[in-house]
C-alpha cells in the first residue's frame, strides 16, 4: 500500500499535541451533544474560546467568527443536510451547489486550517435521517 507510512509523516508535521488536542476536543463535543436541545445539528469549537458554541438547524455555521476566531473542532450532533457558502454570513448561494449530508457524530477537525477550503460557512437543515 503506497499511504500505509503517511499517517506518521502527517502527525509528525501537524505535532503529536495537536492531534491528542483535537482528539480530546472531538470526545468532549461529542458528549456535549448529548445534552443540547433536538434543533441544534453542530457543536463548535473556535480558537481561544472555552466553551463550545452551537448552531440551531437553518442557521449559519461560520468557519470563523467576526473576531477572528478559527473554528477548531466541529462534532455534527445531528444527522444532517449541509450546503458550503462562500461567506461567513451563509450569503452568496451554495458552493458546490449540492447539498453534503452528514450522520450525526460526524467530527470535522480543522489540522491545517483546511475548513476555509470548503467555504467561509454551512447552513444546515434537518434531514429525514434525524
Amino acid at each position: 500500500m503506497r499511504f500505509k507510512n503517511a499517517f506518521p509523516t502527517v502527525v509528525g508535521f501537524i505535532g503529536i499535541n495537536a492531534v491528542n488536542s483535537t482528539l480530546v476536543q472531538i470526545a468532549e463535543l461529542a458528549e456535549y451533544c448529548r445534552t443540547v436541545s433536538p434543533n441544534i445539528y453542530v457543536a463548535v469549537y473556535y480558537q481561544n474560546i472555552a466553551t463550545p458554541i452551537t448552531y440551531d438547524f437553518g442557521q449559519c455555521y461560520p468557519y470563523q467568527l467576526a473576531s477572528g476566531a478559527l473554528a477548531e473542532v466541529a462534532v455534527f450532533c445531528k444527522t444532517t443536510t449541509c450546503y458550503g457558502n462562500p461567506n461567513p454570513d451563509c450569503t452568496g448561494g451554495a458552493v458546490p451547489p449540492v447539498p453534503v449530508p452528514l450522520v450525526a457524530g460526524t467530527p470535522l477537525p480543522n489540522l491545517l486550517d483546511f475548513v476555509q477550503l470548503l467555504g467561509q460557512g454551512a447552513t444546515c437543515q434537518r434531514n429525514g435521517l434525524s
